[in-house]
């Protein structure tokens, strides 16, 4: 007797046992209906099922099994995993080499065949080869999210065979946050709809983000809310952007990450003393990032800083961050320091071996932004004689730090032997810190002076220059805070052609054509990042507006 049974989502007849008596299916299973250890094994299979004859009296149950279409067998998917394990080892052992591509049976399955539209809700997270797109499309872009863990380890780790919340992998928080950017970075058409649920997800496990014993359950917490700030602020959702931002800078502080190698004495609160350099690294790096997010949200904004180097309840005195080859490589800052960031502030120079690294590059450029736009808001026509002698001061000050800061800058492409992260990094440092230059020279008292109104330009058309010079070839997602760098820079271009159209008496001079073609293919750069960025679109509108 025939017995009914749900199989592969539907209702299908379960063959009889070949033990107990004759089985016609022996003979006239259809073509390509054998289980797949027996085509594998190119044996006659009697399709049964579970078990097959075949399978049964070979002792080999556990390898019986049934696929149906383009669906790959569970033993296919681990002599994939396998290939590719096995194809990383020989790039690593050989890197002189070209890499070895190996069998990969379902390398060209798409994200479709993996995981129904309907079973987000249902599962902890995606089957292992979506994930490891998902994992792969966000490690491409993470710098601009953020991202100051080691790649290669999270990678690793990320994908191991252990279940959600296992010590070995990610805590479940930060898994999630990638998973979800990763989704908005890979954009599968028939998968976007699904990152609601992945948001909601992530956002959940945040705000448990510190329950439980995991042994990185701070520092993967930290990170997940840094992903979370970018990816609001990439929505143009400024109120959520600032909430994970305030949190991250909290959660640094109460960690004692500003205090790392501090001549002061520090609790390192939840935190476990560092395995190595590259821990102890990423615990730089991560305070650096929270505190570049802190001081670009601002600017974004328009409000003060959480972190405001003024205060003395909060000093910093956390080395200038290396880069994370360095770390890799075993080296780090050694030794005590103190007054990291009040030493750069206020024009003191360090002789920090990280200073000049692409990332503490990035936290100083951050750091003059912010300043800049600070110090512009503060000024206002009615200022006394004393305010204004104590603001001028102010302004040259930090006028000086800014001109040194920006020609001592390396432009990205002289870089040696760069990595994509180093170069990206540099990119968005430069952007910012001539942005700086824009933001300080276009106080009131100054919009008129034509010296100010030459630098500004001058600015405006750096920041301009370098997208037009490397978005094609470096950047498929850039960090969303730079909507509002070039916003500043294409308005002064946009002022200064208007500036022109007005002293005009008849015909276009080549100063405003070449402005106007240069504006062009600087708005031709920065629309190719509109279709994974609202804020970027939300700056497009703005711009035209301007026109």
């Amino acid at each position: 007797m025939q017995t009914l049974i749900f199989q592969d989502g539907k209702l299908t007849e379960e063959s009889p046992d070949p033990h107990e008596g004759n089985n016609p299916k022996a003979n006239s299973l259809q073509r390509g209906r054998a289980c797949f250890n027996c085509r594998r094994k190119k044996i006659r299979c009697d399709g049964s099922r579970p078990v097959c004859g075949p399978c049964r009296r070979g002792g080999s149950t556990e390898d019986c099994e049934y696929t149906t279409g383009q669906k790959p067998a569970k033993i296919e998917i681990l002599e994939a995993n396998i290939n590719r394990v096995q194809s990383r080892i020989l790039e690593l052992e050989h890197p002189q080499h070209p890499p070895v591509v190996l069998y990969r049976p379902y390398e060209n399955s798409s994200p479709s065949t993996s995981i129904s539209s309907h079973s987000w809700e249902a599962i902890d997270e995606p089957p292992r080869d979506l994930a490891v797109q998902l994992i792969d499309s966000f490690l491409d872009c993470s710098s601009e999210f953020g991202f100051f863990l080691n790649a290669t380890r999270f990678r690793e780790s990320a994908l191991l065979q252990y279940p959600l919340g296992h010590h070995a992998r990610p805590a479940p928080a930060l898994l999630s946050a990638v998973h979800l950017l990763g989704l908005r970075l890979l954009q599968v058409p028939h998968l976007a709809d699904q990152e609601p649920v992945l948001l909601s997800r992530t956002l959940n496990l945040n705000s448990r983000g510190l329950e439980g014993n995991h042994p990185h359950k701070v520092m993967h917490n930290l990170q997940a809310k840094i992903l979370l700030s970018y990816f609001f602020l990439a929505d143009g959702r400024f109120v959520e952007a600032e909430y994970h931002s305030a949190s991250a800078v909290s959660l640094s502080i109460s960690s004692s990450l500003h205090l790392i190698s501090s001549v002061l004495p520090s609790s390192p609160g939840l935190l476990l003393p560092p395995r190595d350099t590259v821990e102890d690294g990423e615990r730089t790096c991560a305070w650096w990032t929270a505190t570049v997010l802190d001081q670009s949200l601002a600017v974004v904004l328009k409000h003060g800083p959480h972190l405001d180097h003024r205060q003395a309840t909060c000093p910093v005195d956390t080395p200038w961050p290396l880069e994370m080859l360095d770390y890799e490589n075993g080296h780090n800052q050694r030794g005590p320091s103190s007054n990291t960031l009040q030493s750069f502030v206020t024009g003191i120079s360090t002789s920090d071996g990280g200073s000049m690294s692409t990332m503490a590059t990035l936290a100083k450029a951050a750091l003059l932004w912010q300043r800049a736009d600070g110090l512009a808001r503060d000024w206002k026509p009615d200022m006394l004689r004393p305010e204004a002698a104590s603001f001028n001061t102010a302004f040259l000050n930090l006028n000086n730090l800014i001109d040194d800061f920006c020609s001592a800058l390396v432009p990205p492409n002289r870089l040696t032997n760069p990595t994509p992260v180093m170069r990206r990094t540099l990119v968005v440092a430069h952007s910012m810190a001539h942005s700086a230059v824009i933001q300080l020279q276009n106080m009131w008292p100054l919009r008129l002076d034509p010296g100010a109104r030459r630098k500004r330009l001058l600015a405006a058309r750096t920041i301009l220059n370098i997208i037009v010079a490397v978005s094609s070839r470096h950047f498929t997602y850039i960090n969303p805070v730079m909507g509002t760098v070039w916003l500043t820079a294409c308005e002064e271009v946009v002022n200064e052609i208007r500036t022109l159209m007005n002293q005009r008496t008849h015909w276009m001079g080549e100063e405003e054509k070449g402005l106007r073609v240069f504006l062009a293919q600087a708005m031709e750069a920065i629309s190719t990042f509109a279709t994974t960025c609202q804020f970027m679109s939300t700056f497009l509108r703005f711009y035209h507006r301007l026109l």
